[in-house]
């Protein structure tokens, strides 16, 4: 017997074979199962995804003689068995590659109207449906659209979008998905067992990814390995074949990228082009191994985003622990880059070894260190720029007073500041408490709320705190960007013992609100990078001109309680006289006299 091939000789045969496509598997058992089997089908999906062979697995359920309880076919009974040949006179398939014109589609016309020789259906499988010709779509339209009761037609195609919108319309579509690697893997595992052949799990790792979610793509794959291997499958046979670049040299480079050792990078390069491995491939390789590094590096091996064997994910683990993410999105950025240059360069080789200078280069500083300059130079700016306007708002301040003072009489001038001095005297710990909270448009004003405190301190300082602020700000970055843009918006201006007080304008309430939510991750991160137990709180500052705006309200609320006080006073007095004298009245109208008076009920008649 000639030689077949793995695909076809491990097609499936049954419902149970197909791989991947429950939705699909599940759908057309339970339209046998209630009898609602519908007139036609289109089966869509890249290649290699099972669409012919679950079309002739349907066939073959549909008209088998003794389905199992299951609605598998059996594969004993004649149209089972002629179907599975190829020569049965119920299922017809038809490929539209080479059948696309519309005299074959008339032909076909003709033949629907005859019934199923020994089944119950007669069923037409188009392959390649979208090849089909605009006038052979149209003739098979009302075709399709009322065929005789015992007629079903499967239209399989891997370009949906050129199959005709009224041909869509009159089928059920099941779209057909790639295949995960796991089962893949689990297929061709199966294969090599039945072919009695030892493979090591690296050699199904590479024989999947290569089959890029195609089942027929991997068993081809399977079956070229074990010629070329002469049937020891290893992993670096498999490799060689495929044209693949080893791990290890994939790893040598990054190593030396990593180093800056631009030398032997470039030594690395040559070595592999010189083997005859192509550069596009050697990019190809490269790219796809730092996505896996990045991949699980953000991931963890733990997490399942990479189905390889468990001794593969370790190793990537380890070498991704060399490389930061930034460094590894920085190859792909390159690379990918270099793809596109090589499709239109003269001079391929030369664009690769620039490329690879570019990721050496020693001027090429660590994007890292410079995010963390940025970022601390950005608050700097800031910082000088609310210091420069808040000391500006002082000196509009005080040149305003000023000119009020020189306007006023010399009197009135003097009554306004013994006034104001004995505010200030009276209220000097109020005022302090106060300024910690409301007041601070500049961090002057809030240093001088309360200074003993912060001559206390002797294990922080406020110039400390705003040295390293802007790396504070960037680790903050790194776990919660949003955070971070928060953050910025406030300002270190006072340091109490181990409390870092920071302070928001008043129209950042926002911020201050997102800031405070946010308080435990913040603290978290000051405390990573002072390496002390320090505690953050937050607060809200308003301008500088409210602290005399809230000065004075308190002076006027003080002289009208007392005014209050002097009316109730005389009102009190007042009732208590005119009390008296209605008793009095009273005793002389009956002629009695008074003995004594309760003041006391005299002050509550005089309440009421």
């Amino acid at each position: 017997m000639s030689f077949l091939s793995l695909y076809r000789k491990y097609r499936p045969t049954k419902f149970k074979d197909l791989i991947g496509q429950d939705h699909v598997v599940k759908t057309l058992k339970n339209a046998i199962k209630n009898d609602r089997v519908a007139h036609a089908y289109l089966f869509a999906g890249p290649r290699g995804t099972g669409k012919t062979s679950t079309a002739k697995v349907f066939a073959r359920a549909l008209n088998c003689a003794q389905p199992a309880e299951d609605f598998e076919p059996c594969g004993e009974c004649n149209s089972c068995q002629r179907i599975e040949k190829g020569n049965s006179l119920d299922v017809i398939e038809i490929d539209a590659a080479s059948n696309r014109g519309i005299d074959e589609i008339r032909d076909l016309r003709e033949k629907v109207k005859f019934y199923p020789g020994e089944g119950k259906y007669k069923v037409y499988i188009i392959d390649e449906v979208h090849m089909l010709t605009k006038g052979a779509f149209n003739a098979l339209l009302k075709t399709l659209e009322e065929p005789p009761e015992s007629v079903v037609f499967i239209l399989a195609t891997t370009e949906p979008h050129k199959v005709i919108t009224t041909i869509m319309s009159r089928c059920q579509r099941f779209d057909f998905s790639l295949l995960s690697l796991s089962d893949i893997k689990k297929r061709l595992k199966f294969i090599c067992q039945q072919e009695e052949f030892s493979v090591e799990a690296e050699t199904l790792d590479i024989l999947a990814r290569n089959a890029r979610g195609g089942m027929r793509d991997g068993i081809s794959l399977l079956d070229q390995a074990i010629s070329f291997t002469d049937g020891k499958l290893t992993a670096d046979g498999v490799a060689k074949m495929l044209g693949r670049v080893e791990k290890k040299e994939l790893k040598k480079f990054l190593d030396a990228v990593s180093l800056k050792h631009s030398d032997q990078a470039l030594k690395l390069v040559s070595k592999i082009i010189a083997m005859g491995l192509g550069i596009e491939r050697f990019s190809e390789e490269l790219i796809e191994y730092c996505r896996e590094l990045l991949l699980i590096k953000e991931c963890g091996v733990e997490s399942g985003i990479l189905e390889y064997s468990k001794s593969y994910l370790n190793d990537l683990s380890e070498e991704a622990s060399q490389l930061s993410s930034r460094q590894l999105t920085e190859i792909i950025d390159l690379f990918s880059e270099l793809n596109q240059k090589l499709k239109y360069s003269n001079q391929p080789k030369l664009q690769l070894e620039i490329a690879v200078i570019k990721l050496c280069s020693s001027d090429n500083n660590d994007p890292l260190m410079l995010a963390e300059r940025i970022e601390e130079l950005e608050f700097q700016l800031s910082h000088l720029k609310n210091s420069l306007a808040a000391s500006s708002s002082d000196k509009t301040e005080e040149l305003k007073k000023t000119k009020d003072d020189v306007n006023k009489p010399h009197h009135i001038n003097k009554t306004v500041k013994n006034v104001d001095k004995k505010i200030n005297s009276a209220d000097d710990k109020d005022f302090a408490d106060k300024d910690e909270v409301n007041d601070g448009a500049s961090e002057r004003n809030i240093e001088e709320a309360a200074p003993q405190k912060q001559k206390k301190n002797t294990d922080l300082k406020l110039d400390d705190i705003k040295k390293i602020w802007g790396k504070v700000l960037n680790n903050i970055r790194k776990t919660d960007i949003s955070v971070q843009a928060l953050l910025r918006e406030g300002t270190p201006v006072k340091v109490n013992g181990k409390t870092i007080t920071v302070a928001f304008p008043e129209g950042k309430k926002f911020h201050y609100k997102g800031a405070l939510s946010n308080s435990s991750m913040i603290n978290k991160v000051v405390r990573n990078v002072l390496g002390q137990p320090v505690e953050v709180e937050f607060l809200i500052y308003s301008s500088a001109s409210e602290k005399n705006n809230l000065k004075k309200k308190i002076s006027d609320n003080t002289d009208n309680n007392d005014r209050k006080e002097k009316k109730v006073e005389k009102e009190k007095k007042y009732n208590e006289e005119n009390t008296f004298e209605d008793l009095k009245k009273l005793a002389d109208l009956f002629e009695g006299e008074i003995i004594s008076v309760d003041k006391n009920i005299l002050e509550k008649r005089g309440g009421d």
